[in-house]
This record gives structure tokens, sequence and C-alpha cells, in this order.
């Protein structure tokens, strides 16, 4: 009995709380309608980031590849010179010494 109480009850409350109430429907509709609007301005600002962000990129590549083939194109096309030659070893001279060598320190001395 206190099941079939408790059941007509909520059925009640749903009836009530589900009735033509077009106030609650209007706020409804207003809070839709706003964050409908709210993520359409988000996607279009995400989009256009993407599409400023891609187009960036694109002309950073082109402008890249121009600068590339300007430098290529202007490079200077002569060789380097080749390596000098070795000079010839000069011929070794040797110095006439009249002075034998002798000790540093003598013997006689200690």
């Amino acid at each position: 009995m206190r099941i079939f109480t408790a059941y007509l009850l909520f059925i009640g409350l749903l009836a009530v709380g589900c009735g033509k109430d077009n106030r609650n429907k209007k706020a409804v509709r207003a809070v839709i309608e706003e964050k409908v609007e709210e993520r359409v301005a988000t996607y279009r600002t995400n989009r256009m980031n993407r599409c400023r962000k891609d187009a960036y990129e694109e002309a950073s590549a082109l402008a890249d590849s121009i600068l590339l083939e300007q430098a290529r194109l202007t490079r200077d096309t002569l060789s380097k010179p080749p390596k000098p030659t070795k000079p010839e070893r000069p011929e070794l001279k040797t110095l006439k010494d009249s002075l034998k060598v002798g000790p540093i320190l003598r013997r006689d001395s200690q």
C-alpha cells in the first residue's frame, strides 16, 4: 500500500513538473540558444586561428624556397684556386768551427 501511494505521489509530482509552463520552456530555449551561440563563436575562432596558422606556415615555406633559389642562382661559380706548391727544401749549411768540443766539468777540480 505504501509503495502504491509513493508511486502515485511520484506520478503527481512528475505531472506537475512536466506541465505546460511556457516561462520555463522559454528560459530553457534561451539558455540553449546562448550555449549554441557560444559554441559557434568558439568554433569560428578556433577555425580562423587554424586557418591563419596554416597560411603562415605555407607562406613561410614558400618564402624559404624563394630565398634558397635566389641564393643558389647568385652564388659564386668560380672554383677555388689550386693549392700552392711547396717550396724546395733549402740545403743544410754546416758551420766551420775551429774549436774542439771538450768536457764541461773537469775531473781534476775536485
